[in-house]
């Protein structure tokens, strides 16, 4: 059986679409982890263990032409009685920023 070049477009195409799947999957499970870490270490909980993707699109980069930037929103709390945002944006795979809404601290 040969294999025409409409069924390697195909089947290329196929590939691709499987890898940024993939891909996008990686760097939301990075994504989550980094905004845990942070709310950790500002002292705060992030609540449903949980990022969304809010937007994407495509940004220039550093390290190459251009990059897909996401940003992500999750949510916190600080004392546990409201619920704060916060957001995390990516340039590919590299961690650009994360920003916390303003928040009560626990009175001492």
């Amino acid at each position: 059986m040969f294999l025409t070049i409409y069924d390697l477009i195909f089947f290329s195409v196929i590939t691709f679409v499987c890898y940024s799947i993939w891909q996008h999957n990686n760097i939301s499970l990075f994504a989550r982890a980094a905004a845990k870490r942070h709310c950790e270490k500002e002292g705060v909980q992030l609540l449903d263990q949980n990022v969304i993707l809010k937007r994407i699109g495509i940004t220039k980069s550093h390290r190459s032409l251009f990059a897909i930037k996401r940003k992500y929103a999750f949510e916190f709390s600080s004392v546990g009685d409201y619920r704060y945002k916060g957001s995390i944006v990516m340039h590919g795979k590299l961690l650009s920023h994360i920003e916390l809404a303003p928040f009560k601290t626990p009175m001492s």
